[in-house]
C-alpha cells in the first residue's frame, strides 16, 4: 500500500509511503489506490495531497495528477498539492502545470488544522452529512 488517507476538516488528506514516484509498478499502485478513493467521493470534496518527502516524480504521476484533477473538479469538488519540494514544484513550473493546479505549502494551512501525530487510513472513507 501507498497511499494513506484521512479526513480532516471535511478535507480527504492523501499521503504517500514512499519518497520516490518515479517506478512505473509502483505509480500505476499509487494510480490504483486514488482511484479507489476519489472515484466514490461526493459532490464538491476537498482533497489535499501531500507530497512532504517526495523528491522525484515521474511524467506517469504528472498525467495521474491532471487526471485527479479532472475527476474532482468534475464533481465541483476542490483539489490543492501541499509540500511540494523544490525539484518537484520545478517540474510543474516548467510543464506549465503550475497554472491550473493549486499548491499549499502545508496541509494544515489547507485544513484548518494542526498538523500532529495520527492514526492514518487506507480504506475507502465514509462520508457524513
Amino acid at each position: 500500500m501507498f497511499v494513506l488517507n484521512e479526513i480532516v476538516n471535511h478535507w480527504q488528506v492523501v499521503r504517500f509511503r514512499t519518497d520516490r514516484l518515479t517506478d512505473p509498478m509502483t505509480v500505476a499502485d499509487v494510480s490504483a489506490e486514488l482511484d479507489k478513493l476519489v472515484d466514490p467521493l461526493p459532490l464538491r470534496a476537498s482533497v489535499a495531497i501531500d507530497f512532504d518527502g517526495i523528491e522525484h516524480i515521474s511524467s506517469q504521476v504528472i498525467g495521474l495528477m491532471i487526471g485527479l484533477r479532472d475527476k474532482i473538479k468534475k464533481k465541483g469538488g476542490t483539489l490543492v498539492l501541499c509540500k511540494l519540494s523544490g525539484r518537484v514544484r520545478e517540474v510543474m513550473r516548467v510543464t506549465r502545470l503550475d497554472r491550473h493546479f493549486t499548491f499549499s505549502e502545508s496541509v494544515s494551512a489547507v485544513t484548518g488544522k494542526r498538523e500532529q501525530a495520527r492514526k492514518m487510513h487506507s480504506e475507502v472513507p465514509q462520508w457524513m452529512d
